[in-house]
This record gives structure tokens, C-alpha cells and sequence, in this order.
């Protein structure tokens, strides 16, 4: 039995709740691959109500109970494929919450602060990050900033001839691996200009320099031709985050 309850919880379950239970128990190896919407439309309920049975099971919600569930048939029967699929997808889980757990509303408000009262935003970011960097860009362009993407080396070299103490700017990090980025957020701290960091590392150094630092947590996907690849899931999170709220009081 994939689900077991105590008689408290076992009392507490309605009558759609309890068919919730039956079926996840009774068609384990098909749930592992299914989606909420799925059960729901199987047991005849809602996704609510799938939900908040799962809940009451004692599990975070459809990652976890997937992963459960290939977890203890890859022990049964070593079939893997469901149980890695799941064990990324419950991986994701972790890194969404522990970042959504981790940013500062604060922080999240004294960026926004800072960019409605600068002159120009300028993005930093290296790499495969430049590319949520570049989203970043676009989206304050489109909500009628001034905003420039800093990601080649020779130009993040020269920041200190690009900024002013007018000005705010906004480092995206996974790791915090690239030097010129470092010395960037040097030069910016000495010159005065607001730096907002989001990065998915702690300590950092960067956060001497910074006078917002927002946090996510990121874990490694692969390893390959000498390189570790880290998720940047929690940096599109951030980004997000930081963009709908501008956008939200836009619009009022």
C-alpha cells in the first residue's frame, strides 16, 4: 500500500477524498506517471480535491507522491524510468519552494524601488544565465525602462566607465563563477550606484558589495566535459517575480 493512513486522518478524509486514496492505492504503477488533472478526471473529483488529499496524507503534493511511488517499485522491481523522471520533477519541487521560501519581500520591494528611481537598469550576467538576463531586458523595456544587458566580458570590464551613481544594477548569478562579474560589483559599490544581486549561492562575495541580495536555491543537473550545470529555475523565479510586480503596479 502506497498510502497509509492513520484512523485520525482516516476520519478526517470526505467520501471523494477517501476515492482519491483508493485509487492512488490501487493503481500505483499508473499514478506514477500521471498528472493531477489525470486523477482527478480518473476518480471523478477535482483537482482540489486530489489535492487536498494528498495533503492530508501527509506528502507535499503530486512530486512527492510520484517520487514515493517510483521509489519504492524501482526497489520492487528495478524499473527505472518512472523513478528517474520523478526524482527530477520532485527536485524541481525542492528548488521552487526553498527559493520562494527564501526571498525577501523586502528585498523584492526595495529592487523595485531602486529601478523606478534610476536611470538606466543595467543587467549583468554571463553565459547560459545572459539568457534570462535578456528576458529580463526586454520585459523592463517593454514596461518603458531604460535597460541595458552588460554580458560580454569586455564591456563588463569597463563598468566603470557605463555607470553612474544614477543608475542600479541588477547581477543574475547561478553560482558566482565568473571574476568579471566580482569586480564589477567592486567597482559599482565604490562608485555608488544601487547592486542588486540574485545568485543561488551562499556565502557570497558578492553580497559585500550588494545592497539587495536575493537568494534562490539551485541544484546541479549534469556533469559533463569537465562542466557542472546547475539549474537556473530559481533565477527565472526571481526574475518573474520582480517583472509581475512592476507590471501589476503599472497597471493600477
Amino acid at each position: 500500500m502506497i498510502i497509509q493512513l492513520n484512523q485520525e486522518i482516516f476520519n478526517s478524509l470526505s467520501a471523494s477524498e477517501h476515492k482519491v486514496i483508493d485509487f492512488i492505492n490501487n493503481n500505483a504503477d499508473a499514478v506514477q506517471t500521471m498528472s493531477i488533472t489525470n486523477i482527478a478526471r480518473k476518480t471523478f473529483t477535482s483537482v482540489a480535491t486530489v489535492s487536498r488529499a494528498i495533503q492530508k496524507a501527509g506528502l507535499n503534493g503530486i512530486a512527492e507522491l510520484r517520487y514515493q511511488i517510483s521509489h519504492q517499485i524501482k526497489h520492487a522491481n528495478e524499473s527505472e524510468s518512472p523513478y528517474k523522471v520523478n526524482t527530477i520533477l520532485l527536485k524541481s519541487f525542492r528548488e521552487a519552494k526553498k527559493t520562494i521560501d527564501s526571498i525577501s519581500i523586502s528585498g523584492i520591494l526595495q529592487t523595485v524601488d531602486y529601478i523606478n528611481k534610476a536611470d538606466r537598469i543595467l543587467i549583468y550576467a554571463r553565459g547560459f544565465t545572459a539568457l534570462i538576463a535578456e528576458e529580463f531586458q526586454q520585459d523592463l523595456q517593454l514596461l518603458g525602462y531604460n535597460a541595458i544587458i552588460m554580458k560580454d566580458v569586455m564591456w563588463i570590464k569597463q563598468t566603470r566607465r557605463f555607470i553612474s551613481k544614477r543608475d542600479v544594477a541588477v547581477i543574475f548569478t547561478v553560482r558566482n563563477s565568473t571574476p568579471e562579474i566580482l569586480e564589477s560589483a567592486e567597482t559599482i559599490h565604490a562608485i555608488g550606484a544601487k547592486l542588486v544581486t540574485c545568485c543561488c549561492i551562499a556565502p557570497t562575495k558578492l553580497a559585500d558589495y550588494s545592497d539587495v541580495l536575493i537568494s534562490g536555491h539551485s541544484e546541479l543537473i549534469m556533469r559533463t566535459h569537465g562542466l557542472e550545470v546547475y539549474s537556473k529555475v530559481p533565477l527565472f523565479i526571481i526574475a518573474r517575480t520582480l517583472i509581475e510586480y512592476i507590471a501589476n503596479t503599472q497597471s493600477k
